[in-house]
């Protein structure tokens, strides 16, 4: 039985979200869904299938008489873990204070559908610049944080916090709240290209610090007492990520509005893109009876994705904005079941 710890509302929001995307592609869109493919117009029938409010409180059971429901099965298990939106304050010019930059995509920077070059490329794209008659890599945020973009004009918005802002790279999207009271919705536009690299593993591997303590806010501690390695630290992250300002938002990789709680991000190479499952998040230590419980489970969509969260058996879960936001996400480094719903 799927028991579903949330409000209804939000999962039929989250349903709603994820039918528009579905129903904007042609309907004989294929999708990978572990080891079987499945069209856009299937998952889209299946989503429209499950709106009707009036029936929402049976969705789990409609889901088990209606639908297949898959057990994901991973040599390694699930790890689930979570990420937030951040509210952040921001200036529009820069300051003495205000001295970080969040940049809008630049004019130079190309993306290459490889698919077009490479028919086996299943529609892969790569970002980079042309020097000199040739397509060569985008810049590093080494590079970046050097300066190869000053003077531009292509900043949004000036952050307070070096370490505030290379998270942000890492989350996605904020809510800046600047001194005249103005609101700005920004969200993931592009990237450099440039491969991802997980600061946490980089300590670990320096022995500075433990597996088993890595979580958003001991990384974010570390940084804070140790400024001399922010810089060199930060660079083993190549991976630099461009904004665009937004009405409504934070907006996932599928176009769409993320709703707390509810919208997962995944490997679209293995999970398809807007489609729906069940998660289930299992205490840390199973070695404690009381594991056996879960500390939530529930009907989410995957309605975004992200560098880190490659393979089958990794999950990011969307938790909302702000401070409890943060805090929750920052703290979820959890096992986990997943069931994969489909036609």
């Amino acid at each position: 039985m799927l028991v579903d710890d949330a409000p209804v509302s939000s999962l039929q929001q989250t349903l709603a979200r994820s039918r528009d995307y579905l129903e904007k592609l042609p309907p004989d869109r294929s999708f990978t869904a572990l080891d079987r493919q499945v069209t856009a117009g299937e998952l889209a029938g299946m989503l429209q299938a499950l709106s009707d409010p009036a029936s929402a409180e049976d969705d789990s059971q409609q889901i088990c008489d209606r639908f297949h429901v898959y057990r994901v099965e991973t040599p390694n298990g699930l790890l689930v873990t979570g990420y937030y939106q951040p509210e952040l304050p921001a200036r529009r010019t820069r300051s003495e204070s205000f001295r970080y930059p969040l940049y809008r995509i630049p004019n130079d920077l190309v993306d290459v559908d490889l698919s077009q070059f490479c028919p086996s490329c299943n529609r892969k794209v790569i970002q980079g610049r042309v020097q000199d008659g040739k397509l060569v890599p985008y810049y590093s945020r080494a590079d970046i944080d050097a300066g190869a973009l000053a003077g531009r004009g292509d900043e949004i918005a000036w952050l307070d916090d070096s370490v505030e802002a290379f998270f942000l790279h890492v989350q996605g999207s904020a809510l800046l709240r600047f001194d005249d009271g103005v609101q700005m919705q920004v969200s993931y536009s592009d990237s450099n290209g440039r491969p991802y690299t997980s600061l946490g593993r980089v300590l670990v591997e320096q022995g500075k610090m433990e597996r088993g303590a890595v979580s958003l806010q001991t990384l974010k501690d570390y940084l804070r007492t140790h400024p001399a390695e922010q810089a060199p630290l930060m660079e083993t992250n190549q991976r630099y990520i461009f904004f665009r300002p937004v009405i409504t938002g934070p907006i996932g990789s599928i176009g769409v509005p993320l709703t707390a709680g509810r919208s997962i991000a995944a490997d679209a190479g293995v999970y398809p893109p807007g489609s729906l499952a069940f998660v289930r998040v299992l205490a840390r230590d199973q070695s404690d009876a009381a594991s056996d419980a879960p500390v939530f489970s529930r009907l989410v969509a995957i309605q975004d994705a992200g560098t880190a969260i490659a393979g089958p058996g990794r999950i990011d879960v969307f938790f909302g904005t702000g401070a409890t936001a943060e805090s929750i996400a920052g703290e979820l480094r959890n096992p986990g079941e997943l069931y994969l719903i489909l036609p």
